[in-house]
Formats: C-alpha cells, structure tokens, sequence
C-alpha cells in the first residue's frame, strides 16, 4: 500500500513538474516575442490605408517630377535581387532616362521577406524625413553591405551605422528612437498598402505609368518607357 502510494504521489509530481515546466516554458516564449516585436516592429495600419495612386509625391523621387512618365519601383532591403538591381540595372535607366529629365523614378518600400525588412524600411523612411538626399545614399549603402537574407541582420544597431556614415552629423540616439515612432510607421504602412493595392507579389516590381512591367529586366523596362514615350 506504501509502495502504491508513493508511486502515486512520484506521478502527481511529474504531472505537476510538467504543468510549471511547460507555463515556464510559454511565459519565456511569450517574454521574447514581445522582445522581438520591440525590435521588429510588425508594420500596422496597412488596413487603414485608402489608396490613391501611388502618391509619389510623398515618396523619395528622382527625375522630372513633371515628366509625362511616372517610373516606380518597390522594393525590401532584404531582398537580394533588389540589390542586384540597384547595381546593375538602374544605371542605366539613370543614365538614359532619368538624367535626360525624361522620367521621374520613385522608390515605394515593400517589406516581406523577414522582421527585420520591416527596420530597414522604416530606417529609410527616418533617413528620408531627416534628409531627402541622404535617402538615395542610404539606400546604396544598405544594398552594399546586405547579408544573407535568411539571416537576421538589418538590426537597430547596424542601420544606425549605415545611417551614420551617409550623414557624418547623425544624432544616433534620435535616430534609434525614431525607427519606432508613429511617423515612420504611417509611411511604410502606406507604402505596404499601396503594393497591396497594385498586386505587388514580390521585389524588386516596377511600374511605368501604373502598369507593372513583365518582369524587372533592363529590357522589360526600357520597352514599358519606350512605348510610352512614343505615345
């Protein structure tokens, strides 16, 4: 009957053992989430958003403001291909088209691929509020020293690095508070609303004149202008 009840007893406590373990177990998982969403703000208020256009306007924009063609890119800093086509294909839409004063391009964030394109992009919108050519700088910059994207690199620590070596006189410690303020928030949420509303499905999408081109290739591209230059 001892040996029964001592049994009994061993089991009441591995029960219990186990119910303390696992509400350890989710207070720890809930502590780093809310860590995490701290650091890695999830972009809100995108459902709010009422789209008109693409209001380039509020976006950073290069080019004849007032071309009769309106050249817009979405990207996520993320995003390996958008580096690749800020290297390779946008000299080239800047050199025969921008510079010509024939087009206006404008950049609209489109973060997806991980939590921390979401830091970036609202880096960059700080960035563009503080300096509007200190953005285009910026966005070179993060492209250059982009890592693996399956990895978590675009902290609050390293933005605030590349931020600083575009604009020497960066007050830091503003800078980090303000990636997590209301003002950034709205304008990547907006932005984000604004792909949706498009139908982006990825980065880098480009549209000419609010038509998405094929693909984001030079010739895609160039065709799209082209055909709308000869109008």
């Amino acid at each position: 009957m001892k040996k029964k009840n001592n049994n009994q007893t061993f089991a009441i406590s591995v029960f219990v053992g186990i119910i303390l373990l696992l509400g350890a177990l989710f207070y720890v998982s809930k502590v780093q989430d809310k860590k995490a969403e701290e650091s890695y703000p999830t972009i809100s208020g995108v459902n709010d958003v009422k789209v008109d256009g693409f209001n380039t306007k509020d976006q950073p924009t290069i080019g004849n403001k007032n071309a009769k063609i309106e050249v817009v890119e979405f990207g996520d800093y993320k995003c390996p291909i958008c580096a690749d086509w800020t290297r390779i294909v946008f000299p080239d839409i800047k050199s025969e088209y921008i510079d010509k004063g024939l087009i206006s391009f404008s950049f609209i964030n489109y973060p997806f691929i991980a939590k921390d394109s979401n830091l970036a992009a609202l880096a960059s919108e700080v960035v563009y509020s503080y300096d509007k050519d200190a953005f285009w700088k910026f966005q070179e910059e993060i492209y250059a020293k982009q890592e693996d994207e399956t990895k978590t690199w675009a902290t609050k620590e390293k933005l605030t690095e590349l931020a600083k070596s575009v604009m020497p006189d960066l007050d830091e410690e503003k800078f980090k508070k303000d990636l997590y303020k209301k003002e950034a928030m709205s304008q990547v949420s907006s932005d984000v609303a604004i792909g949706n509303h498009y139908g982006v499905q990825g980065t880098p999408t480009v549209f000419v004149n609010g038509k998405a081109t094929a693909d984001p290739s030079l010739e895609s591209i160039k065709a799209a202008i082209d055909a709308e230059l000869n109008k």
